[in-house]
C-alpha cells in the first residue's frame, strides 16, 4: 500500500507507545464487536461500536507518520540529492492521502 523510500528506522516513544495503545484498544473492541454479533445484539449498538473502532484506527496514523519525520524527515529533507527530498515530500503526501480516506 505505501512505499517506504527512507531508511527503514524504528518508531520512536512517545509514538511508540501512543500508537501500540491505540492499537490494543482497537483489538479489544474487534472482540468486543464479535462478541456482540455472536450474541444477537442490536445492529444499532453493533454499528456504534464498529465507527468508534474505525476512529480509533485512523487516529494511529498520525503517530507513525510524526514518528517517521522525526526518524528519517531532517535527513531526507536535508538531503541535497533533489530526488530524495522529492520522494520523502511524495511518501508523507500519500500516507495523508491514504489517512484521510
Amino acid at each position: 500500500v505505501l512505499k517506504i523510500i527512507s531508511n527503514f528506522k524504528k518508531m520512536i516513544e512517545p509514538y511508540k507507545n501512543k500508537a501500540l495503545g491505540r492499537l490494543k484498544r482497537a483489538r479489544g473492541q474487534i472482540d468486543g464487536i464479535i462478541k456482540m454479533i455472536e450474541d444477537e445484539k442490536p445492529c444499532g449498538d453493533i454499528l456504534t461500536q464498529i465507527l468508534a473502532l474505525n476512529g480509533a484506527v485512523k487516529g494511529i496514523a498520525p503517530f507513525v507518520v510524526e514518528s517517521h519525520l522525526h526518524t528519517c524527515g531532517e535527513k531526507n529533507l536535508a538531503s541535497k540529492d533533489s530526488e530524495k527530498r522529492e520522494k520523502f515530500i511524495k511518501e508523507i503526501v500519500r500516507a495523508c492521502e491514504l489517512s484521510s480516506r
